[in-house]
């Protein structure tokens, strides 16, 4: 695995789940104090988001015992809205988060870190088969502190030279630091995140493997200290007085070191974060500053997320606005740092003084960090299958930024697909696909190898089209039996305590929708009752007030209920949609030469190469008609074959 954020530590995690001996995986970071860090904000979740947070745990990853663990803020978004859509979300601290993931990575004795740069891939015909690391000596190793106190089996660091590691698969998830370039103002650093050197050589040894690069781009907002802001006299924004876990095993009341979310939910204080608003002062100050924006003078070419723009972005797409909504989050209880959510930018340092001292609440605001935008190289992910492994090479798998995402969430999704497939062909097993009707996930891997971003990829639900039976609440059910049956729960010492977590839970779930069925109110049938609008989840748990099950088994009852009527035609489309996926495309179809075919369908189907009707059918470019026509054409071509 190489690269230590949100990616590379889930692919670590979920190859050790199946990889049971020691030292069987290698974590290659370029300093391994820094793996697990959130460089941006501090928060996991979120509007879909969540969704993917709580699937990677359901198969058993880190990310949600981690939030878990380190949330100091836990809100549930989009309740006003069915429970398809809610998102839940916890704002972390950023120190107790990086010590919890390095804590967890290093209670594995399967995985080892090594500190040092990948430089370029060893390739022998069309297989990968391990990397040259420089500054790394694998005869010298010895134990080295993560900041968390757990000593690390890393390998000595060594200014000269390098070596070969040789491996079954290897996974690249270098985020941002691929030939990444901060850019504040007209001041430009070499690095992927603030402090921290950008990796040069794997960017140009992909190259010269003929993978097609692309280039992006990502913000950050000023950091400011807590104690110079009005915090009393803004806008509160509370948590929820109930905080919602992440993971189904938080709170089950098991010390199982190092996991303190287990024992106790929350584990550490909850705290408020404010509200406050950019002004016509902030947005005089950025018009007349335009030309002094990276984004606008030509030194940034890159694209940058559209759903995530920067302040100066905003200013200048939405005129008519006189304001902006900004979020004061507190980042840690250890530090009195605060991040400005909603005014990330690039702008230079003068001008963002202005900015944020016009802001209500700020004026005398002190800057601890300011705001910077980073350029970094992508891999295009046309170029990968949706098991993550690249077309060209077996062997190579890419997760995270690299394949232009954008977030945390997607990041570890990504990783946790990377890390299984990876393993399974160490052991000779057959990949892994999920599909768009199982999880967010097999939507994300989806979409990756059927699109070609032209803007970090972010999650949303409109993104999936069978969102009504993907989630958040059950994504146990649909997800654990099939990481059960993978051999994801027998690794570790989370996986026999998850299998049992579940099997109450199922029959939990299964003695509730009983009662309920069996259940009146007011005369009515309670399971026709709760489909009304007016009948919430707390209506529920009064018309059942001992049913001596969960909140959580509560909420995926209720939502079955909810969308009961539904499911009929749910169901039918996904069988519609399964028997397209089921049509397989041979690997050498030579779609160029479909004549018959438009030249747009064939540039889209020689580009990415589509394993099935159904995929080809989302393509962009395609048609119904080119669909109709591609399987006679195909069926003709294997016939004369």
């Amino acid at each position: 695995m190489v690269g230590g954020g949100h990616a590379g530590v889930e692919a670590a995690w979920a190859a050790a789940n199946l990889l049971a001996g020691p030292a069987s995986v290698l974590l290659v970071s370029l300093d391994p104090a820094k793996i697990g860090v959130m460089s941006c904000n501090p928060a996991i979740g979120g509007l879909a988001k969540g969704q993917l947070v709580r699937e990677v745990d359901a198969m058993g990853g880190l990310m949600g015992l981690a939030t878990d663990a380190t949330g100091i803020q836990f809100r549930v978004l989009n309740t006003s809205k069915g429970p398809a859509v809610h998102g839940p979300r916890a704002q972390c601290d950023k120190h107790a988060y990086a010590d919890a993931v390095q804590a967890m990575i290093a209670s594995r004795p399967e995985v080892r870190v090594v500190a040092g740069s990948v430089e370029g891939l060893l390739i022998e015909g069309d297989r990968c088969v391990g990397v040259r690391v420089a500054g790394a000596n694998p005869a010298a190793g010895h134990a080295r502190e993560s900041a968390s106190g757990v000593p690390w089996s890393t390998l000595a660091l060594r200014p000269e030279g390098e070596v070969e590691l040789r491996a079954a698969a290897v996974v690249l998830t270098t985020g941002t630091f691929m030939r990444g370039l901060m850019h504040t103002g007209e001041q430009r650093t070499e690095g992927g995140r603030f402090g921290e050197a950008a990796a040069r050589g794997i960017s140009a040894a992909l190259s010269s493997l003929g993978f097609e690069l692309g280039r992006l781009k990502t913000g950050t907002p000023p950091r400011l200290r807590l104690g110079s802001i009005r915090w009393n006299d803004l806008a509160e924004q509370k948590g929820d007085e109930r905080p919602v876990p992440f993971s189904d095993l938080s709170g089950v009341g098991a010390d199982v070191p190092p996991f303190p979310s287990l024992a106790a939910f929350p584990v550490l204080p909850q705290v408020s974060c404010r509200e406050t608003a950019t002004n016509d002062a902030a947005h005089r100050a950025i018009r007349e500053n335009l030309h002094r924006a990276p984004m606008y003078s030509g030194q940034i070419e890159s694209a940058g997320p559209r759903y995530c723009p920067s302040i100066e972005d905003k200013v200048v797409r939405f005129a008519e606005r006189d304001s902006h909504g900004v979020f004061l989050e507190p980042e840690s209880l250890r530090d009195d740092w605060v991040y400005c959510n909603g005014i990330s930018t690039s702008l230079p340092a003068d001008v963002q003084d202005r900015i944020v001292r016009s802001m209500p609440g700020c004026e005398g605001a002190e800057i601890l960090r300011y705001g910077y935008a980073v350029e970094y190289d992508m891999v295009r992910p046309h170029q990968i299958d949706a098991s993550a492994m690249t077309r060209r090479f077996a062997g190579l798998f890419l997760a995270g930024q690299i394949n232009g995402t954008s977030g945390y969430e997607e990041a570890a999704a990504q990783g946790l697909v990377a890390g299984l497939n990876a393993a399974r062909l160490a052991q000779g097993a057959e990949p892994v696909v999920l599909g768009r009707d199982t999880s967010y996930i097999g939507v994300l891997m989806d979409d990756l190898v059927t699109k070609t971003p032209v803007e970090p990829y972010r999650m949303f639900t409109s993104r999936a089209e069978h969102r009504l039976t993907l989630r958040a609440d059950n994504a146990p059910d649909r997800l654990t039996p099939l990481a059960e049956s993978l051999g994801l729960l027998r690794g570790g010492p989370l996986g026999a305590m998850r299998v049992r977590a579940f099997g109450e839970r199922r029959e939990q779930l299964a003695t509730l929708h009983r009662r309920i069925q069996s259940a009146r109110v007011e005369g009515q049938p309670l399971s026709q009752t709760i489909r009304g609008q007016a009948f919430s989840l707390a209506d529920c748990l009064r018309s059942l007030p001992n049913a001596g099950v969960p909140e959580a088994v509560w909420r995926t009852a209720y939502a079955d209920l909810r969308y009961a009527g539904y499911m009929p035609r749910v169901q039918a489309e996904i069988r519609r949609q399964q028997a397209m996926e089921d049509r397989r495309l041979p690997d050498d179809v030579p779609f160029e030469s479909l004549t018959h075919l438009r030249t747009e369908a064939r540039q889209a189907l020689s580009r990415f190469r589509p394993r099935s009707f159904g995929q080809a059918s989302r393509l962009e470019g395609i048609t119904p008609a080119d669909l109709t026509l591609l399987s006679v054409l195909v069926d003709r071509w294997q016939r004369s074959k």
